[in-house]
């Protein structure tokens, strides 16, 4: 009796001294590893190289040593019992059995490092030689590094699930997996997402830079004063700042007027037929040379816009290489046409006030017929 007494406890001894020997090795070996993975990362900064690799690399580290040390104290602990034997035989027989999925599993892991690295040589390659903004350039970088990630975790877990005889379980993630990338693209044009796409998409095109004079199709009129992903910031000529979602801009007309040598100004009015035509282009020709900013050559011409019932539509076009000032030419423009349609006693009306007045005058006649 006191032999075998003696027997179990130099077995629970050794048991509670192997247990205790693997936690403070396991400790010490993440500890260790995760102050490599800090130095690695903290270089590769420093150099402008994305440290993603090394941070997917230490999180396998730490999970790989933390499965051997629950391994090592499964073991401890059934051998105290005098069930190794046991173990070792469902050990090497899992082993065996599940050789082919050990192998795809290293494939797969080397399958995505080598991915990431020729991913990162084809946009070393590729950015300074494209067009696209770097931005885009490296935000597309990021998607598709953590798409390789996300993939590689996928079948993995997938592939330890089969082990473990869970494969419903298996196909059930691969499903889910699926359906999620799916939903993803699905709900990529809409909402906050559709405006970073839109904002990638105006980077890559660059309709606009930092400074231009635009136009955006929702009504928005001043410089650019920064484009992001998310939205384009313009700053109006009343000196307010406006932030515009790029899904409208992407989605509406842009016209870039910093990019134009020569922009024309335009005005239409609305004339009686009782005026003649040739005092009425007499008349805006001589607005358009006394407006500051329109050039004289080439030389402003008027074009007849409409012949309605009951008004002629005039319409005066001139020139100007001072796009960013087209409010104030407008101004003066219009304050010139004004002037001379008054000095000269012809009534500039608006199309309703002339059918009003046309209408006014048949009704007289009437009255009088009568």
């Amino acid at each position: 009796m006191s032999g075998s007494f003696v027997n179990i406890m130099i077995d629970t001894v050794q048991t509670y001294v192997i247990l205790g020997i693997t936690i403070v090795v396991t400790l010490l070996a993440a500890k260790l590893g995760i102050r490599l993975v800090n130095r690695l990362t903290r270089r590769l900064s420093t150099q402008g190289k994305s440290p993603g690799i090394v941070e997917f690399a230490g999180a396998v580290g730490r999970i790989l040593i933390w499965l051997i040390a629950v391994s090592v104290i499964l073991i401890d602990v059934l051998a105290t019992f005098g069930l190794r034997q046991l173990l070792l035989e469902s050990v090497s027989q899992f082993l065996v059995s599940n050789a082919g999925r050990f192998g795809v599993m290293l494939i797969i892991l080397i399958g995505g490092y080598v991915a990431t690295r020729i991913l990162r040589i084809f946009f070393a390659e590729y950015k300074p030689r494209t067009k696209l903004h770097p931005l885009t350039v490296d935000l597309v970088q990021s998607v598709a590094r953590y798409l390789i990630y996300a993939i590689v975790a996928v079948l993995m877990l997938t592939n330890i699930l089969v082990m473990a005889g869970l494969q419903t379980l298996a196909g059930t993630l691969v499903t889910l997996f699926t359906v999620f990338i799916g939903l993803a693209v699905s709900f990529s044009a809409t909402g906050s997402i559709g405006n970073v796409l839109s904002g990638l998409v105006l980077m890559s095109w660059r309709p606009y830079k930092e400074g231009d004079r635009v136009e955006l199709g929702a009504g928005v009129y001043g410089d650019v004063v920064e484009v992001d992903v998310m939205f384009t910031k313009i700053k109006t000529i009343k000196d307010e700042i406006v932030h515009v979602p790029n899904s409208q801009v992407l989605g509406n007309k842009v016209v870039n007027y910093s990019e134009l040598n020569k922009v024309i100004v335009h005005y239409q009015i609305t004339i009686g037929y009782d005026v003649p035509r040739k005092l009425v282009e007499k008349l805006l020709i001589r607005s358009a040379r006394l407006t500051p900013n329109l050039l004289p050559d080439p030389e402003p011409y008027v074009l007849l816009r409409d012949l309605n019932n009951n008004y002629v539509s005039y319409e005066i076009n001139a020139y100007t290489d001072e796009p960013n000032a087209l409010v104030s030419t407008y101004s003066s423009l219009m304050r010139n046409i004004l002037d001379a349609f008054e000095n000269a006693g012809v009534e500039i009306l608006s199309p309703q006030h002339l059918a009003l007045r046309k209408s006014s005058t048949t009704v007289t006649h009437k009255r009088r017929m009568r």
